[in-house]
């Protein structure tokens, strides 16, 4: 745990994840990161909020600013008079997913949509409905704050594509003097 403090977090902050035993995991999410959600139960019942991120291993969910705990910690730039407020993990059957249009929460269903492309192939994947219509559930777009679209493509394919690199086989691709330093001296040199 003494990773974090590095960023000025106390390692107390993060406790260990209560364990579940496999066979009682969920298999199938119909929940990912970044869904609008109503919570059914717990302190925060009949609020929305929006899906922070997925634990499958303990089969809980972080919703952003919902089931918020004080957590008491030394003092440290992080958290000026020792307490930090953290949201805590939400159970599975604790959210229910909301209805696209009306914005109520709803049971869904999964089904597998079958997508035949130009070139004669055929996509299969699996899609969220609302239970007993015909009603997607689109899944959300990700988020992605460090770059945007353009920086993605700034080298230009011609400068990407250019050789800059000759290989000359008459020298050695170090100089002379940092190979005699990486050589071991006391290696024995068979005359």
């Amino acid at each position: 745990m003494h990773r974090f403090k590095a960023k000025g977090i106390s390692s107390r902050v993060f406790s260990k994840p209560q364990w579940v035993n496999p066979k009682d995991r969920i298999t199938q999410w119909n929940i990912v990161t970044g869904d609008k959600v109503a919570i059914i139960a717990g302190k925060d019942k009949d609020t929305i909020g929006e899906i922070k991120s997925v634990n499958r291993q303990t089969n809980t969910v972080i919703v952003e600013g919902k089931k918020l705990a004080k957590k008491h910690v030394p003092m440290q730039p992080g958290a000026p008079e020792g307490i930090i407020r953290k949201e805590l993990p939400i159970h599975y059957s604790n959210v229910m997913l909301l209805h696209p249009d009306t914005q109520m929460p709803t049971k869904i269903e999964r089904r597998k949509v079958e997508k035949t492309l130009e070139d004669g192939r055929t996509l299969a994947k699996w899609s969220r409905y609302v239970k007993g219509t015909d009603i997607e559930i689109p899944k959300p777009v990700r988020k992605y704050n460090d770059q945007s679209g353009e920086e993605l493509f700034t080298t230009l394919p011609e400068d990407a594509s250019a050789v800059t690199y000759q290989l000359d086989l008459t020298q050695p691709p170090f100089p002379a003097d940092l190979v005699k330093e990486l050589r071991n001296p006391y290696k024995k040199r068979y005359a």
